[in-house]
C-alpha cells in the first residue's frame, strides 16, 4: 500500500512516536504494517507491536508480541519477539482484559527501547463490541497517529468521537487493491502452521501445581483442561513460552504438558487460557 507525501511526512515527524493501524479483516493491515515499519526503521530502530492474537506474525497464536526492526523491513519471519504476552484466546471476545492489558505492557516496553512504535491491531471493528474494544484501546495506548484503512466509512462509528480532538491524528486510507480475502480455512491453516513451527522440538513433562502459582485468563468452572494452551511466566511477570496441556490430574496437582520450555528454566506461575491447540 503506497503512502502519499503528506502521510509519510506525518509518520516521520519527530512528534510522532506511536502509530496505530485500524481496519477490518482482509483490509491489508499486515501489508501496511510492513510498509510503515520499513519506512520508520530505515534510519533508526522502530518497534512493531502485533496485537492480532489470532493471526500473529511475531509471537505464536494466542499471544501478542513486539519485535524490533533496524535497517528496513525484511520479512515477518526475520522479526524476533522481544516480548510476548499470553492472551489465552484466538480473538478478543471473551478475553478483553488480557488483550488490553497485554497491549499496554507491550507498547510500554517497545517505547522504552524504540523512538517509534507501530501498533497493528485485530480486524474486530463491527458491532458494539468492536466499537468499544477499539475505542478503549485507543484511550489506553494513546497513539499519535491512527492509519484508518476503510472502504466505505466502516470505521466511522469507532473514530467519530475523536474527530475534534488534537490527538490522535486520523489519516484515512483506502484498502490496497492487492489485499486478498483469506477466509476461515486460510486463517485456520496459518494458525496451524504457526503452532507447528512454534512447538517443533518440544518435550512432554509434568508441572507440579503445588510448586508454582496458577492463573486463568477467564473464570473457570468445570471445563476440560486437556488441549488447552498455557503459558509459563517468570518471577518478573513476563511470559517465557507456551505449553499445551496433554493431561490434567487436579486431585494430585499435576499437569502433563508439551512445551519447548528448557528443563533448567525457572518459572513462578502458569497461566491457563481458553484456546486449544491440537498437537
Amino acid at each position: 500500500m503506497d503512502l502519499d507525501e503528506r502521510t509519510v511526512k506525518a509518520l516521520l515527524s519527530p512528534n510522532t512516536k506511536t502509530v496505530m493501524l485500524l481496519g477490518g479483516p482482509d483490509a491489508g493491515k499486515t501489508a501496511l504494517a510492513a510498509n510503515v515499519a520499513g519506512l520508520l526503521s530505515k534510519e533508526r530502530r522502530a518497534g512493531i507491536v502485533d496485537l492480532d492474537m489470532g493471526q500473529a506474525h511475531i509471537g505464536p497464536p494466542s499471544t501478542m508480541a513486539w519485535g524490533l526492526l533496524e535497517g528496513g523491513f525484511n520479512g515477518w519471519e526475520r522479526i524476533k519477539a522481544e516480548e510476548i504476552y499470553f492472551a489465552g484466546a484466538l480473538s478478543p471476545p471473551g478475553s478483553m482484559l488480557p488483550s488490553l492489558t497485554g497491549a499496554k505492557l507491550l507498547m510500554e516496553d517497545a517505547l522504552s527501547k524504540c523512538p517509534k512504535v507501530i501498533i497493528d491491531t485485530t480486524g474486530l471493528i463491527t458491532g458494539p463490541i468492536g466499537r468499544l474494544y477499539k475505542q478503549y484501546k485507543i484511550d489506553l495506548l494513546r497513539p499519535d497517529i491512527i492509519l484508518a484503512v476503510e472502504e466505505n466509512g466502516e470505521l466511522e462509528h469507532i473514530l467519530s468521537p475523536y474527530s475534534l480532538m488534537k490527538n490522535p491524528v486520523i489519516i484515512r486510507l483506502k484498502p490496497s487493491p492487492l489485499a486478498r480475502v483469506k477466509g476461515t480455512p486460510l486463517r485456520s491453516g496459518f494458525r496451524a502452521e504457526r503452532f507447528k513451527d512454534y512447538f517443533e522440538g518440544s518435550r512432554v513433562f509434568e508441572v507440579d501445581l503445588k510448586k508454582c502459582g496458577v492463573r486463568y485468563t477467564r473464570d473457570v468452572g468445570d471445563e476440560e483442561l486437556e488441549g488447552r494452551l498455557m503459558s509459563f511466566r517468570d518471577g518478573s511477570g513476563k511470559d517465557i513460552c507456551l505449553g499445551v496441556i496433554k493431561k490434567a490430574d487436579l486431585p494430585q496437582g499435576l499437569l502433563t504438558v508439551r512445551s519447548t520450555l528448557k528443563p533448567e528454566t525457572v518459572y513462578a506461575c502458569i497461566i491457563i487460557g481458553r484456546a486449544t491447540a491440537a498437537l
